[in-house]
């Protein structure tokens, strides 16, 4: 934006004063805050009027906003998708409600009950009991005969003593004999 300038001829110059006469208010200082003065309002009128662009803007296009979302196109749209959305949660329930749905379901659940049933019986017969106790009873026997082999008794009767086996020693002579065997059958045979 230019900058105001007094409506003065060109080259006229302006009537000097009595302050004039003492450079008070005029000369190149005076004209220098002059000059300031018209820059600082200037700038201020022009942020303003960026301010007020801006702004002008911003209500524009909120207003397009506004006015999209309220335009029956995209009303339409958004009805389908409720639309939509209500006929999917009523198929899925109306499937969920339905009487071969409904006798699915419960045949399970008679299976199930059956199934417990079956098992419950099972293992509460005779034969599961005395299964048990049998091999409840032989692993008792099993553990007791392992234990009783290998701990021994201390000072309670007799100890068990171990059985000494000799070895025998073979003489040097005797010793090498074998080897000497043993290398001469593996020799190859010169031909």
């Amino acid at each position: 934006m230019a900058t105001e300038e007094p409506n003065k001829p060109a080259g006229t110059q302006p009537s000097l004063s009595a302050d004039a006469k003492t450079n008070a208010g005029s000369g190149d200082m005076a004209h220098l805050i002059e000059n300031m003065g018209v820059l600082i309002d200037s700038t201020i009128e022009s942020v303003q009027g960026m301010i007020s662009s801006v702004s002008s803007a911003t209500g524009q296009l909120l207003e397009g906003v506004t006015s999209t979302m309220n335009s029956e196109p995209v009303r339409e749209i958004i009805n389908n998708v409720n639309s939509v959305s209500g006929q999917l949660i009523e198929g899925v329930t109306a499937t969920l409600k339905s009487e071969p749905v409904q006798n699915s379901f419960h045949e399970l659940g008679k299976f199930w009950e059956n199934l417990l049933v079956s098992l419950n019986s099972t293992v509460n017969s005779d034969q599961v009991k005395n299964l048990f106790e049998n091999v409840s009873m032989g692993l008792g026997q099993l553990v007791s005969n392992v234990f009783s082999t290998t701990i021994p008794s201390f000072g309670m009767g007799e100890e068990r003593k171990k059985h000494i086996q000799e070895i025998p020693l073979l003489s040097a002579k005797e010793h090498r004999e074998p080897l000497q065997k043993d290398t001469a059958e593996n020799k190859p045979k010169a031909g």
